[in-house]
């Protein structure tokens, strides 16, 4: 993919000099035809803004940057071979340039954000790459250096450098060969990881290279490679096309990324972990979108099914650790029931209304949602009928009938208002100053309530007194909705959410928020990026390609699980240590504000058809 400045011409006299992401953004240091060297700042690698910025030496060719816990570290080589180090805390205004010895390092980057035993480590390239440590950042000990037992170079090609990341099993490493031909060169790309307990040792390498530069883009040079929403994105200069991007292909990978977000969700390999059963009618279409809740030492697991006729009902799974399913049933244990919920015994004459469809839906009950309180498993769900809009219904059962599999379920009620499309219910584990606390969506927002029953008759519903609003300009400004049910911490509710950004509406992220234990209309701290994005082949083959579409979450034990569903078609988990997940959503928000207004919905707002 071809990389462009904002600033147009200036993108043709723009040479890249080194890369650096922060999960963020990606950063570029380009230098122009007139030598002056230059910051530049992305937020989907492809166009950069140019901004003020300088690097400490006038004929810089290359850079490897490192974020370390003393700032940003600049590995700089120089027009005349030579290495030094400079040090940064913006990016921008940088010091401390001293000089390494350039006879032993042909090649080298600092991994970012690691120590062991209070030494930084660097990595060396050459004929073999090599380890090399240091107590200060500063000054490094080329004498000891390790030979990594990697890849054989069998052509005595250098080995190069284009990045090493600190990820959740080790320490990632994506370096290069150049080969040479008769006629042409290529620049090969590879693989590894380290183990980050012992760097020397070499726990995973791929077998063979995983990518090759384009013989057709002619004389190209590598300026290096990033970890960048959940991909690995390598920059190259060419002769011919200017600066490009190449995302390169991690299939070979034993692990999916990302892993190295400061805030994020590791998805199991295990993925799906449910998915449709053709020897069962109810369910042989899809099976997705899972509520989840803790109880009796196991992870309860409800999702909704689809026939083949695309009616949708309820079926049910557990697990004794949070991923491997050891039990499921082979029928549903909840189906249609009601007028409001069920297309059958409707006249012929009405006709489905498609507008309303999510996951394909003709009608039904849709996208589950449970909460536990006391000894009662109340559920929410989407009821549809196929022609009027969805609408919240609630239904319950006592905890000792859920677990004996006696599926007493009470009468369900709605409780969100006539002609109006809401959706995403979920309610709070436990009261809050003596009210049940009830979360929905009416496009586009989060609405919150405050019921002091929950036995809605029928005539009374929701009103929708707070909101927490969508984001201008940020990968949640089309729509949010509340995922799971909030989850009860020492630090605030937990709540799990999905958003869809208004600038590409195809895909459905999942969020994190922090919310006020006495005040829950608070929102003490945000994501200011998705935490889970639809990437994996299970996330964009099925009904409906980009979707990761949260309804279920607990804690077990220490680790943090949420289940989705994925691609409207299967059910998958992902999970993370609470502790840390909570403390980087604490580090990388970038909000911190109280939503205080008090409002009645407008309810002639637009339609969410999700």
């Amino acid at each position: 993919m071809r990389v462009g400045s904002e600033t147009g011409s200036e993108a043709k006299s723009q040479v890249a000099l080194g890369v650096f992401s922060d999960q963020k953004k990606i950063c570029c240091y380009f230098a122009s035809k007139h030598r002056k060297i230059s910051i530049a700042e992305s937020f989907d690698g492809e166009k950069f803004a140019l901004s003020d910025g300088y690097l400490p030496v006038k004929s810089c060719i290359k850079i490897h940057l490192s974020k370390l816990d003393i700032g940003q570290v600049a590995i700089i080589e120089s027009s005349k071979g030579k290495l030094s180090l400079a040090f940064s805390k913006n990016l921008k205004e940088w010091k401390s340039l001293c000089h390494l010895e350039r006879r032993k390092v042909s090649d080298a980057t600092i991994v970012p954000q690691f120590q062991l035993d209070g030494k930084y480590l660097m990595l060396v390239g050459g004929k073999v790459l090599k380890l090399c440590w240091s107590r200060n950042a500063y000054y490094w000990n080329f004498n000891k250096l390790v030979e990594l037992k990697i890849k054989v170079n069998e052509n005595d090609e250098t080995i190069e450098l284009d990045c090493a990341e600190l990820i959740e099993c080790g320490i990632l490493v994506c370096y290069r060969i150049l080969r040479t031909g008769e006629k042409f060169h290529t620049h090969q790309i590879y693989l590894a990881i380290l183990d980050k307990n012992d760097p020397e040792k070499v726990i995973w390498n791929s077998q063979s290279f995983i990518w090759e530069s384009d013989p057709e883009w002619g004389r190209c040079q590598p300026v290096g490679a990033v970890l960048f929403h959940s991909g690995i994105y390598g920059f190259w200069n060419t002769f011919k096309f200017g600066l490009l991007q190449v995302r390169y292909p991690t299939k070979e990978l034993p692990f999916t990324l990302p892993i190295n977000r400061k805030i994020g969700l590791i998805k199991s390999q295990k993925n799906p972990i449910i998915y449709p059963r053709s020897q069962y009618q109810w369910e042989k279409f899809s099976t997705f979108n899972p509520a989840a809740f803790l109880a009796d030492g196991r992870v309860h697991i409800l999702y909704r099914a689809q026939s083949d006729d695309l009616m949708s009902s309820i079926g049910y799974a557990s697990s004794s650790n949070g991923i491997d399913i050891d039990e499921r049933f082979e029928s549903p244990i909840y189906k249609p029931q009601e007028v409001f919920e069920s297309y059958e015994g409707k006249d012929d004459t009405v006709k489905i209304n498609s507008i309303y469809a999510s996951g394909g839906g003709v009608a039904g009950c849709e996208d589950p949602r449970v909460t536990l309180i006391d000894d009662t498993v109340y559920m929410t769900y989407v009821a549809f009928d196929g022609s009027n809009p969805p609408r919240i219904a609630l239904t319950s059962i006592y905890l000792d009938d859920f677990l004996a599999k006696r599926w007493r379920w009470k009468r369900p009620v709605l409780i969100s208002p006539p002609n109006i499309v809401d959706k995403s219910g979920v309610i709070f584990p436990e009261k809050i100053d003596g009210k049940f606390v009830i979360m929905h969506r009416i496009f586009p927002n989060i609405l919150i309530d405050f019921e002091e029953f929950l036995d809605f008759d029928g005539r009374r519903w929701l009103r929708g007194e707070y909101q927490i609003p969508i984001l201008e300009n940020s990968w949640d400004s089309r729509k949010i909705g509340a995922g799971a049910p909030p989850l009860k911490t020492e630090d605030g509710w937990l709540l799990i959410y999905y958003g869809v950004d208004d600038r590409d509406d195809r895909f459905y992220k999942i969020g994190a928020m922090l919310l006020d234990l006495e005040d829950p209309t608070k929102v003490l701290y945000r994501s200011s990026s998705p935490i889970l994005e639809p990437e994996e082949w299970y996330e964009n083959s099925g009904f409906k390609p980009g979707v990761a579409y949260p309804c279920g979450a607990v804690i077990l034990e220490s680790d943090l699980f949420v289940y989705y569903g994925g691609a409207d078609s299967v059910v998958c988990v992902a999970q993370a240590k609470l502790k840390e997940f909570i403390q980087a959503l604490k580090e990388e928000s970038e909000l911190n504000f109280t939503v205080a207004e008090t409002r009645r919905v407008n309810y002639d707002a637009p339609y969410s058809y999700h």
